[in-house]
């Protein structure tokens, strides 16, 4: 069983706010009938503050209630799904690569490369569920908006990631593997 603390809970209820906000603060209508935001840079950060396994429940929730909230409720179980596991495969993959000594490049190359994982499973998830509902030909143009969705997110939560370690944020982080 997996335990959580109350400081847990309070950063995973803090991250899920941000991730809600950041989704909603900016959205782009895509063909698809869905969206392009920044939340996906509070979704990355959620995994590697919080850890894989609190971080991809905050980013699941965060993102769902984006969607109900902004009216695009036919995609809330599949973002609770998608961004859960993008947000979970970020933080498992530069939890497992980082350390409390890890130079500033090893930080930025592997938060790069687990993006670069996340971000796919993003990408292919979506397009397998806008699939289901509209038919592949459709979903294929969501693709594009959903590559720039994750780079524009990478982009935007890597100088925070680094300003939050300078910070000293990895001592939170080492409690959350």
């Amino acid at each position: 069983m997996y335990k959580i603390n109350i400081k847990q809970l309070s950063m995973a209820g803090l991250m899920a706010a941000l991730v809600l906000v950041g989704t909603m603060l900016i959205q782009v209508p895509t063909p698809t009938k869905g969206y392009i935001h920044i939340g996906d840079s509070m979704v990355y950060l959620s995994g590697i503050i919080l850890g894989p396994v609190i971080g991809s429940f905050a980013a699941a929730i965060g993102s769902m209630l984006a969607d109900l909230f902004s009216g695009y409720a036919i995609y809330a179980p599949a973002t609770f799904v998608i961004k859960g596991l993008n947000a979970f495969v970020v933080g498992y993959i530069y939890h497992k690569i980082i350390t409390e000594n890890a130079s500033i490049i090893k930080k930025i190359i592997t938060f790069g490369v687990a993006v670069l994982f996340g971000g796919t499973i993003m990408v292919l998830g979506y397009l397998a569920y806008e699939s289901m509902l509209y038919g592949f030909g459709t979903a294929v143009l969501g693709i594009i908006g959903n590559i720039t969705q994750a780079i524009g997110g990478g982009i935007l939560a890597m100088p925070l990631m680094l300003a939050l370690d300078r910070v000293s944020f990895s001592k939170y982080r080492n409690e959350n593997k």
